[in-house]
């Protein structure tokens, strides 16, 4: 059994997954009957039908519920195909995963054409999305599995022997910037050190990601083919869908699943599986995006980081010919202003050494103590050099590091002998740019809920209940309410009937919270450091 979960090869039913009726229970769209949906309906047109793993063909046949219908033993797992046109093998047949076995139709008890799918584990029916993911999940972390330091090593290092990373080469040749920082489509958040690290180089001009779940959630659809991207981060919440009492998701206004978040005792490490919005299809245009979550200011880039300098009374001396931080004098020496090739490169100039600035030991007390050319000089360059990557795309100013050529092997080096050192420089730089930039990252604290006492109906309420949407417009001094659904049905719902305290619970379930977890607390706190 351990074996199938980890090493079976898998395959969708359909070419593309459709779903228009999900998992759990729900009232029968025909026999108006309360019961489970042992499986999941999905959209087809005369669509091939595949097996989704190895196995054998136990039944072929026909019933008036799910008309033609096949189902495949896989050893102590059985799939199920119903309402099919055409089945293209037959019983004792051995099959494999991907072969075409059936045609879907519209046989037996349908409103129309679909695929019925279903999955028995050891004689119980389940979730089959929930098992498809589960193992393919399982299968690719089994076989091929990188922690997130060592998949963002290696690609660091990789581009930085090609000569092609974002330390190196600031803007792509189409002229946008080589790093910006990814942010959560939905929420408008952004992502730790290492995962934006790990996002921003994937080549993806886009700066949004959503998990499949996500994107589902609000409507949008993964490309077909598309590569997920993996972040990880502790995690002391889940965020789940809000059912109803027939099993399905319930919708807000806008048609977007509406989500709970459940929360755990302690924090977990939790791995998710990204896609860009460069692979996702219905989602919003960038312009739109951008346009919405614009920062009102009059301040260029060049005066946030000026104004940024004064705020963090950075002690600055301007003269010479080199850029550096005096750790022992606690000094930023920087050129004269008009040595520079303008003010963009004097203000990147700048907060580059604000992040060595950072690591004093009355901040964040950065072993600081490396010669120039020593490995210990190297890792505090690259942890400025990252630190001020994502000061500069938070203060829309960029970033240069024009010495990149001394250090660039020796990163290349020392992350392919140690990957593990890529989840302490992340942790460093997250670190820096918190501390240039003043944020303080501690958690938001969760809404006090609503006591039950308090949860009350007002008129005018309007609440997304089992792909409806309910409107109250009487609310009666015994608490009865009178609704209208978005289709001009009309009724009085009680405090005794399941929907009424459906439909109150919605209302009063907590919003998603969609934090990145920082992997560590800010913590407050040789002579020539940075060049």
């Amino acid at each position: 059994m351990k074996s199938i979960w980890l090493c079976a090869l898998i395959c969708l039913p359909l070419k593309q997954l459709r779903i228009t009726s999900g998992y759990g229970y729900r009232i029968h769209p025909l026999s108006g009957k309360y019961a489970l949906h042992a499986g999941i309906d999905l959209r087809a047109r005369r669509d091939t039908v595949y097996a989704v793993m190895d196995g054998r063909i136990s039944v072929t046949s026909y019933n008036s519920t799910i008309g033609y219908y096949l189902r495949i033993d896989h050893g102590g797992i059985s799939s199920t195909y119903g309402h099919l046109s055409k089945i293209l093998v037959m019983a004792t047949d051995t099959v494999t995963a991907g072969q075409p076995i059936a045609v879907t139709g519209a046989t037996g008890r349908v409103t129309g054409e679909h695929l019925h799918f279903s999955i028995r584990l050891n004689g119980r029916s389940i979730d089959p999305l929930k098992f498809l993911y589960q193992i393919l999940i399982n299968k690719t972390m089994a076989n091929n599995f990188k922690s997130l330091p060592e998949l963002v090593a290696n690609k660091l290092a990789s581009d930085l022997k090609n000569g092609t990373s974002f330390l190196q080469k600031p803007v792509k040749d189409n002229g946008n910037p080589a790093f910006v920082l990814p942010v959560n489509a939905n929420s408008g958040k952004g992502y730790s050190a290492l995962n934006a690290v790990n996002l921003a180089t994937r080549g993806h001009d886009d700066p949004r990601w959503l998990s499949a779940k996500e994107a589902s959630f609000t409507g949008y659809v993964v490309k077909a083919g598309s590569k997920a991207t993996m972040i990880s981060f502790l995690k002391d919440n889940d965020i789940q869908a809000i059912r109803d009492h027939t099993g399905g998701k319930m919708l807000d206004e806008e048609g977007k699943t509406q989500v709970r978040v459940v929360e755990y005792e302690k924090p977990r490490n939790a791995t998710f599986f990204l896609f860009n919005a460069e692979q996702i299809n219905r989602i919003p245009p960038l312009e739109e995006f951008l346009e919405k979550n614009k920062q009102q200011t009059d301040q260029s880039p060049v005066e946030k980081v000026e104004k940024l300098i004064a705020e963090r009374k950075a002690v600055i001396v301007h003269g010479g010919q080199e850029a550096f931080y005096d750790n022992v004098k606690d000094e930023i020496h920087l050129p004269e202003k008009d040595q520079f090739e303008n003010e963009t490169a004097y203000a990147q100039a700048a907060v580059h050494q604000l992040a060595h600035w950072s690591g004093h030991e009355s901040r964040l007390n950065r072993p600081m103590e490396g010669n120039f050319g020593s490995l210990a000089y190297a890792k505090e360059e690259i942890r400025a050099a990252i630190g001020a990557a994502m000061i500069g795309a938070e203060l829309e100013i960029g970033h240069n590091f024009p010495h990149h050529a001394a250090y660039a092997g020796t990163w290349a080096k020392m992350l392919k002998d140690e990957p593990f050192e890529m989840f302490r420089i992340a942790i460093d730089a997250q670190k820096i740019s918190d501390k240039v930039l003043g944020v303080n990252r501690i958690r938001e604290q969760e809404q006090a809920p609503v006591p039950e006492e308090k949860k009350e109906f007002k008129k005018g309420d309007e609440i997304g209940y089992n792909d409806m949407i309910y409107k109250v417009l009487e609310v009666h001094k015994n608490s009865n309410i009178k609704v209208e659904d978005q289709q001009g049905s009309k009724n009085v719902f009680k405090p005794t009937d399941g929907i009424y305290n459906s439909l109150l619970e919605v209302k009063y379930a907590p919003k998603q919270n969609d934090l990145d977890a920082s992997e560590s607390q800010e913590q407050e706190q040789g002579a020539k450091i940075g060049r």
